[in-house]
């Protein structure tokens, strides 16, 4: 039997889209082996967010590389937004048999076959959003569902639009369609992703969608078909029981979402919202399109709505003209936001971006000094976060995952890590149990009639 390696970097999205060329080549007969490990194809799902993914890809390139040459009959194929917008570069680091862009993903293994040559479109060609399935997330228990592609809102910092190309939505039916095949398959949790999933539906015709289920949901699907229109069709599917989030802009979230999750009985009280600078300064020179007011404004009306929410947010240190005042600034503003944690990024230059022609870019030494002083105030506000959940003895859901040191670990509803012990458990199970005590990263949770 043949052997196929897959390793992914960066987003959801790029998890997704591996599992589902895993699922292509299980399809074809071949058996899916960890990376480190020997086979017939290694497939690298790259990133370019950061200088730092940029390494991580091509590391992982040289790895294959290495294989290949002990055995000239492997193949390497390397796709994702690295592989889109450094074809040359990758090209030069040795006999590649395969690259791909983000749009044709689907047909990796009938290009592989064929022997075509290597293809790159241009992302801004991108026209459709490109369908790829599968029956199962390999080793997760949360199943992660992309439903949206592409962004053009050209954030200075950012290079994803130039590698993924326009906003594309899935179709509702498909979409749908997915999350039905997945929840036969046992999976209880579904992850929505996108590269921007607030725009989602935002390219679909308003009329003409036909589903294939009841005429009750079609009727429903006449309506412009956003985010919270497909979550309201998701949340009917019987065996669907979480459904979460996995980021979205603070100005897509329109006020039927916050609505929607404070009525819903299965979508997690979590959302993600990136905020990127607390200086309303750096925000205008980033080009993100609110200030500070508007997105602490925003915060607590999520708060009102519904409490005990998990907020979690993304902030970048060391932005072209970040001062130290406009530093402070950003420290302040977050240690008033009530957030559960915050991925923190230093700055990484993206040649073709606005923001790799600004100056005045802060010394790495500086930067790291900041992420750590940031972090340490954020340890401190997920400590109190979780002395809430613990006070008020808040029921936790999870989906089980796996164990550590005999208990079952499980990334909450709340977005806290909990700990599980019952014999009985098995992985994929849905809990709901009660806050005890804090344990390790996260709470200790026990079943009622253990309390």
């Amino acid at each position: 039997m043949k052997r196929i390696a897959v390793i992914t970097f960066g987003c959801k999205v790029n998890q997704y889209e591996s599992a589902c060329i895993l699922y292509d080549f299980g399809i074809e007969g071949y058996e899916t082996v960890p990376f480190s490990q020997d086979a017939d194809v290694y497939v690298i799902n790259t990133c370019t967010v950061t200088g730092r993914t940029d390494y991580k890809s091509r590391n992982a390139i040289r790895h294959a590389l290495e294989q290949k040459k002990r055995d000239p009959e492997i193949k390497i194929i390397v796709t994702g937004c690295y592989a889109q917008l450094n074809r040359d570069k990758i090209n030069e680091m040795g006999e590649i048999d395969l690259i791909i862009d983000n749009n044709q993903k689907d047909m990796i293994y009938n290009y592989l076959e064929e022997k075509k040559d290597q293809f790159v479109a241009d992302p801004f060609l991108f026209d459709h959003f490109t369908e790829q399935k599968t029956n199962k997330l390999f080793e997760r228990a949360r199943a992660f569902v992309k439903i949206q592609d592409g962004c053009d809102y050209y954030c200075a910092y950012c290079i994803v639009p130039l590698a993924r190309g326009k906003p594309r939505s899935r179709s509702p039916e498909n979409v749908l369609n997915q999350i039905r095949h997945l929840a036969d398959n046992g999976y209880k949790e579904f992850v929505l992703t996108g590269i921007n999933l607030g725009l989602y539906g935002r390219d679909l015709p308003e009329s003409n969608l036909t589903l294939t289920s009841s005429s009750s949901e079609a009727a429903t699907m006449k309506c412009f078909p956003r985010l919270t229109s497909i979550l309201k069709e998701i949340e009917k599917i019987n065996k669907v029981q979480r459904i979460r989030l996995s980021s979205i802009e603070p100005q897509l979230i329109t006020q039927s979402l916050l609505e929607y999750i404070r009525q819903s009985t299965k979508l997690c009280p979590h959302l993600h919202i990136p905020l990127q600078s607390g200086s309303d300064k750096l925000l205008k020179d980033m080009n993100r399109p609110y200030s500070t007011k508007e997105f602490h404004e925003l915060i607590n009306e999520i708060m009102s709505l519904i409490p005990n929410v998990a907020l979690g947010s993304d902030v970048i240190l060391g932005l072209p003209g970040e001062t130290e005042t406009l530093f402070q600034e950003t420290l302040s503003f977050v240690e008033k936001l009530p957030l559960v944690y915050l991925h923190i990024f230093p700055y990484s230059r993206r040649p073709g971006t606005k923001a790799a022609e600004m100056a005045h870019i802060p010394t790495s030494l500086v930067v790291k000094k900041r992420c750590q002083e940031l972090a340490a105030l954020m340890k401190h506000k997920r400590q109190q976060y979780i002395g809430n959940l613990l006070r008020h003895k808040i029921l936790l859901g999870g989906v089980l995952e796996r164990k550590k040191e005999n208990y079952w670990t499980a990334l909450s509803d709340h977005y806290i890590r909990l700990y599980y012990q019952n014999d009985k458990a098995r992985k994929s199970d849905l809990i709901f149990a009660q806050a005890y005590r804090e344990l390790y990263d996260g709470i200790e949770v026990v079943d009622n009639d253990r309390v």
